[in-house]
Order: C-alpha cells, then sequence, then structure tokens
C-alpha cells in the first residue's frame, strides 16, 4: 500500500510539471504587452475628449545621436536627420542603420563642414539642403552627399534692418525656390529665387486686431501710437511640404491658424482654422513640427505636453497620444522636448527627441490604419468604399463620432435617407441631417400629396354641409320649444361650483385678453382685485415648464445642446434670476420716479407678460421638427416675435401699474434697464467679496488646524 502511493504521488507531481511546462511553452510564444504610458483619445463635435483604442504603440528607440534637431524622410523611406550636436547629416535606413554621414570625414571642401545644423530637406533629385544655423547660411550638396553650393544672406534693400538671417528649417518648392524659417519669424517664411536673391517674404502671420485698436488708430496722434506697446504677429517656427507642393506652417503665439496649408499665392486653405480649441490662453501649449503623409494626414508634435496630434487634411482630429517623460526612468512613449516627426510610407512614425538623444519609432496599430484608411476615402468622396471601415471602426468604438458620419454618407448616397438621418443624428452633424429629412420629406409628399389633398377638400366639403345641417336643426328645435318654459332652480352649491369656475378660469381669460389686446387686457391685470401671488407665480413655474418641455422636443437642427446635457439647475438660474432681478429693477425705478405700482402689482404684471412664452414655445419647438436649416429663417423668426411681443406687453404692463404716459413709461423702462444691469453687476461684485472671504477663512481655519496638531 505505501509503495501504490508513492507511485501515485510521483505520477501526480510528473503530470503537474508538465502542465505547467506546456503553459510556460505557450506563454514564450506570445509577445507581453507593457501597460502604455499615455491614453490615446480623439474628440467628437463639441470638442469633447474621448478615449479611444490606441492608434499607436512604440516598437524601437534609435540612439547614437547629439541634439537631433530635424527629420526629413524621403519617397524611398531613407530617413535624414540633423544631428546638430554632431555638426552632420546622418541618413539612416529604416532599421536605424547609418547609411552614410554628410560631409564625409574625407570631404577635402571647408565649406562641407556644419555648424550645429538644425534643419534639413532632400529634393526628388536627391539635392540634400542643409540649415547650417552656426554658419548662418543654407548648405547644398550633391546626391553622392558632396558639397555643391551655399546660400548666404541675401542683400536686399526691402530686408528689414533688425533682420537677422540664420536658417532654422528650410524646404524647396518644385520650381527650386528656397523657403526658410529663420530666429524670430516674425515677417513669415525668407523666400529666396533659386540664384540666391531675396524674393521676398511668405505665409506672415497678421496681427489680431480689436475694435479698441481701430478706434485708437483712427483718434490717436503719431505720438500716442508710438506709445502704445508694439504688437508682434506670431512667428513660423517650422515649415513642411506635402507631395502636392503645398506648404504647411508651424505658427506660434496664434489662437487660431496654429497649422496653415498656404498655396503659391499664400493663402491659407484650412481657413485659419483653430487646431487646439481646448487650449486656454494660459495654457502651455506649442506645436512644433508638421509631417502631412500621401494621404493628407498631419501629424503634429506637441513639446509642452508630449503629445502627438493627428487631423485630416481637413484639420479633424483624429488622434491624440504621448506623455512627457518625468523622472529618471525612461518608458517608450514618452518625450522630453519632441523636435521633430516624420512618418514612412508604412505608416509608422519617427519622432525625435532633443534632449534624450534618440529617435522612436511609433508602429501604427490596426485601428489605427482603419481610421487613416476610411478618412482618406471619406476625403475622396468614396463613401461606400468607406462604409465598410467606418463599421468596422464603430465596432471596435461606438463613441467615434466619424464613424457615425461615415455611415451616413454611404447610406445617403445609396438612397437609405431615414437611415442615414439616425446615423448623422448620432454624429451630431446637423447639415446632413438637414439634407436627409429634405429627402425624406419630399418623398412624403410626392407620394402622398394628392391623397392627402383629396382628404382635405372631402373634409372641407363635409365640414361646411355639416354645419349648415346643424344650424337649420337649431332653429327647429328652438321653434318647436319657443313656448316652453324651463325652470332651474340652483342649489347651493350649484353656485359654489359655478363661482369656483369662474375664480379660476378668470386668470386665463385675462391673459388672452392682453395677448389680443394689450391695453385694454394689462390695463384689466393691473387693475383686478381678484388676481393673486400664487396665479402669478404658477405662470412663470409654467413658463420654466415648457421651455425645458420644449429643449426636449426641439429639433437637433436648431437646439443650441442635447437635452440630456442640460443641467436643470443651472437653466433654472438662467430662467428664473435674470426674471426675479428685472422685477425688483422695475420696482425700485417705479418707486423712485412717482409710479403707482406696489410689489405684488409688478410681480402679477410682469408674469402675465409671459403669456406668449407660455402659449406659443412649445408648439414652435415641435413644429421645429418639420423645418430644414434652409428653412431656419421661419423659425428665428417666430422666436424673435415671440420675445418682441413679450416685451411689449411688460412695457404695457409697466405703464398701466405705475399709471404712466407714453413719455414716462420710456423715460421709465431706460432707467430700470441700467438698474437692472447694475444689480448684476453688484451681485457679481458681492459674490467675488464672499467667495474670498471665505477662502480666506477656510484657509486660515486649515492653517491654524495644522498648527494645532
Amino acid at each position: 500500500m505505501p509503495t501504490s502511493m508513492k507511485t501515485l504521488r510521483r505520477v501526480l507531481i510528473t503530470m503537474m510539471a508538465i502542465a505547467f511546462g506546456v503553459v510556460l511553452f505557450r506563454g514564450a510564444d506570445r509577445p507581453v504587452y507593457a501597460e502604455l504610458p499615455y491614453t490615446t483619445y480623439s474628440s467628437d463635435s463639441n470638442n469633447v475628449w474621448i478615449r479611444t483604442p490606441n492608434a499607436f504603440v512604440p516598437k524601437d528607440v534609435w540612439g547614437g545621436l547629439n541634439h537631433p534637431e530635424d527629420l526629413f524622410m524621403t519617397a524611398k523611406d531613407e530617413l535624414y536627420v540633423a544631428d546638430s550636436g554632431n555638426n552632420r547629416i546622418v541618413q539612416l535606413d529604416l532599421e536605424g542603420r547609418i547609411v552614410r554621414t554628410i560631409p564625409e570625414s574625407t570631404d577635402p571642401e571647408p565649406k562641407a563642414k556644419l555648424r550645429k545644423p538644425e534643419g534639413v530637406f532632400v529634393t526628388e533629385k536627391g539635392e540634400i539642403y542643409v540649415a547650417d544655423t552656426g554658419s548662418r547660411r543654407v548648405a547644398v550638396f550633391d546626391q553622392e552627399g558632396k558639397f555643391a553650393k551655399e546660400y548666404v544672406a541675401p542683400s536686399s534693400e526691402l530686408l528689414p534692418k533688425t533682420f537677422v538671417y540664420a536658417p532654422l528649417k528650410v524646404i524647396v518648392d518644385q520650381r527650386g525656390y528656397i523657403y526658410m524659417v529663420t530666429k524670430g519669424g516674425y515677417q513669415g517664411l525668407l523666400q529666396l529665387a533659386p540664384d540666391g536673391t531675396f524674393a521676398g517674404f511668405y505665409g506672415a502671420n497678421k496681427v489680431p486686431t480689436s475694435w479698441l485698436d481701430s478706434l485708437k488708430r483712427k483718434f490717436f496722434t503719431e505720438e500716442q501710437l508710438k506709445e502704445e506697446l508694439s504688437r508682434l504677429p506670431g512667428s513660423v517656427t517650422n515649415v513642411a511640404s506635402d507631395a502636392q507642393g503645398f506648404i504647411f506652417t508651424v505658427n506660434k503665439d496664434l489662437k487660431s491658424g496654429q497649422l496653415k496649408r498656404l498655396n503659391f499665392g499664400g493663402v491659407d486653405l484650412l481657413m485659419n482654422h483653430n487646431f487646439a480649441p481646448w487650449v486656454k490662453p494660459l495654457d502651455k501649449f506649442s506645436f512644433q513640427d508638421v509631417h502631412v503623409d500621401s494621404n493628407g494626414v498631419m501629424s503634429v508634435a506637441e513639446t509642452a505636453e508630449g503629445k502627438i496630434y493627428q487631423y485630416d487634411k481637413y484639420g479633424q482630429l483624429l488622434f491624440v497620444f504621448g506623455a512627457t517623460s518625468t523622472g529618471s526612468e525612461q518608458r517608450l512613449g514618452t518625450f522630453k522636448r519632441m523636435t521633430s516627426i516624420v512618418a514612412d510610407s508604412y505608416g509608422s512614425l519617427y519622432i525625435a527627441d532633443g534632449e534624450l538623444n534618440r529617435i522612436q519609432i511609433m508602429k501604427r496599430t490596426h485601428y489605427g490604419e482603419l481610421v487613416h484608411q476610411a478618412s482618406y476615402m471619406d476625403n475622396q468622396g468614396k463613401y461606400a468604399e468607406a462604409r465598410k471601415l467606418w463599421e468596422e471602426i464603430r465596432r471596435l468604438n461606438g463613441m467615434n463620432d466619424r464613424a457615425y458620419l461615415g455611415i451616413a454618407k454611404a447610406m445617403f448616397k445609396d438612397g437609405e435617407y431615414e437611415q442615414a438621418m439616425t446615423y448623422f443624428e448620432q454624429a451630431k452633424d446637423k447639415e446632413g441631417y438637414s439634407e436627409s429629412y429634405w429627402q425624406v420629406r419630399m418623398n412624403f409628399l410626392l407620394r402622398f400629396f394628392g391623397t392627402g389633398m383629396t382628404i382635405l377638400v372631402i373634409a372641407l366639403c363635409g365640414f361646411i354641409v355639416g354645419r349648415k345641417i346643424i344650424r337649420s336643426r337649431k332653429k327647429s328645435v328652438f321653434a318647436r320649444d319657443q313656448g316652453e318654459s324651463v325652470t332651474e332652480i340652483a342649489t347651493e352649491e350649484n353656485r359654489r361650483w359655478a363661482n369656483r369656475a369662474r375664480e379660476l378660469a378668470e386668470p386665463w381669460k385675462l391673459m388672452l385678453a392682453a395677448l389680443w389686446h394689450p391695453m385694454n387686457g394689462m390695463y384689466d391685470i393691473a387693475s383686478s382685485t381678484q388676481l393673486r401671488w400664487r396665479f402669478a407665480l404658477s405662470f412663470v413655474v409654467l413658463g420654466f415648464i415648457l421651455i425645458i418641455a420644449g429643449k426636449a422636443v426641439v429639433s437637433m437642427l436648431f437646439a443650441a445642446q442635447r437635452f440630456e446635457t442640460l443641467n436643470l439647475a443651472m437653466e433654472a438660474m438662467k430662467y428664473f434670476l435674470p426674471w426675479l432681478s428685472w422685477i425688483v429693477a422695475n420696482y425700485l425705478t417705479g418707486s423712485v420716479m412717482r409710479g403707482e405700482g406696489s410689489f405684488g402689482k409688478v410681480f402679477v404684471v410682469n408674469s402675465y407678460a409671459l403669456a406668449p412664452y407660455i402659449l406659443f414655445i412649445l408648439p414652435l419647438q415641435w413644429l421645429s421638427n418639420a423645418l430644414t436649416l434652409q428653412e431656419e429663417i421661419f423659425y428665428t423668426a417666430a422666436h424673435y416675435l415671440i420675445v418682441i411681443w413679450v416685451l411689449i406687453l411688460i412695457f404695457v404692463g409697466t405703464q398701466n401699474v405705475h399709471n404712466y404716459n407714453l413719455k414716462e413709461a420710456i423715460g421709465m423702462m431706460s432707467v430700470s434697464v441700467v438698474t437692472f444691469l447694475c444689480l448684476w453687476v453688484f451681485g457679481f461684485v458681492l459674490i467675488g467679496l464672499i467667495y474670498q472671504a471665505t477662502d480666506f477663512v477656510a484657509g486660515f481655519g486649515r492653517e491654524v488646524w495644522s498648527r494645532v496638531r
């Protein structure tokens, strides 16, 4: 028995060892993925961040460099590096091996030597243009890497005396014209002809001006204008070009137009697009370099936060990823000081880090490739081909608005208008939704217009005939019952209910009377003794309820924001606070200007002035679902009509409640508006003081508590 137990034990141990070895063996064949040090994001149509699957993951890192300041990738996937600290240009293959260095150590030409080069550009012929910053020139090398010529500072009377010729980046167009970024860069790109003569400045930014600046220029003298602080436009800090020959500039200190796509006339084809609407004025944010691939995808390196931004050819954000390197431990996917970014034909990104002295390679994932391909096909108008890609993207990331938009465009092109409306609504695309709805409405009218008109005519004829029959029967009944007398003895209960009904109906009758006859109706309201606070307050509350209900039923084409994102507390403050402030301002002004209205009467009259909103805002917003964007004028006009109607009732009610003539009422209303504004200014100041006092007391309490402990 002991022998059999030992045998069984050995068998079990052997089986466990084999199973453990199989697990280890299978696990060895699988790559181990560590958690990435960054999260990939995109944004929706409201510029709200949305987390997405990773579009790029770290692949490799290359060292052996000293302050790499610029990268250039040729169409043949040849990578050139401006290795500034080593005073050379290095050509690498896609495995990171050095192919050659420029200048070669054996080159006897003294002018071939470089001093801290910060820019490199290679033409289709293989000529290498180097922004030799330390030597203040542009050096040109031939295909073999031999020094060919140089471009030194041009002599021209058109150049400002303060201009410093220190090339930082350089590109060459198809005509052989040279564009370079110089230190400062406020004048734009310096443009040189192929022979080195000055051809002008290109792509300069404009100084933003306000209405106050315009007034100063109109009324200030020359001496006063000179005393004003000089304002400089945003500087151009980098430059690149795409396969079509368009020039892209990276611009600093601009609220919009951080990237510009310039044609040969210097016009920004991206229409001064804001590439970072989420950035606040005090945030640190600066684009450093841009690369544009063959599909028009713009990859941008941002140095302050160590992030990489990708946009499609129209400037719509695709991805944001990357992080700033902190601490002594360096992780792949983090950066200290990104200086340049390029992409190869496979979609992988190469990012130079001037402080860590290395180049990181980021490989595009399957999800990233899907988004790039789908965006390219979508921009080319190939909606049917892109539809399958967008559907796969939606399956991987259901929060991607662009996926819903791409599917909606494909459905619209295929005539699936009702389904397209649903997807356009998901993508929050109002123009697409409007066009789809217009098609649906037109198809409905074409199909049912004849039938609908026939039914309408029959109903109208039936109504006219039925009305005549009813009138004739009433006459016969009246003739038959003319001699009869019916005596109804009203009981006390009936009289009580009748009085109650009249009491409830009276406020509504007065409200309707004010709508059709403002002067008489508001006079009756101001002089009525039956109206109570509870009725007036119920009108105000009912108005708020109907406004919120209107926001729920209004068409997405005219909605300021989505209903599910509404903050009821904020909406209540925006509704009740201005209204209550106006009541107080109106009453105070009337008291000073000898008005006869009490606070209660002012409250009641202004409450009833909201009648147009109470009656018509909900039907208007519900009927907006029958309109398209092209018919927005009707919705806007009706909305303004309601507002004007309310203002008229407020004016007439104020005139009646305070017993003013027209001139006195106009003066009183003007003063009331000023009082209203003063109340709000005082309220903001008071809130600020209370906040500061509370913050001081809380801080003082925390300090005392920390010392006591």
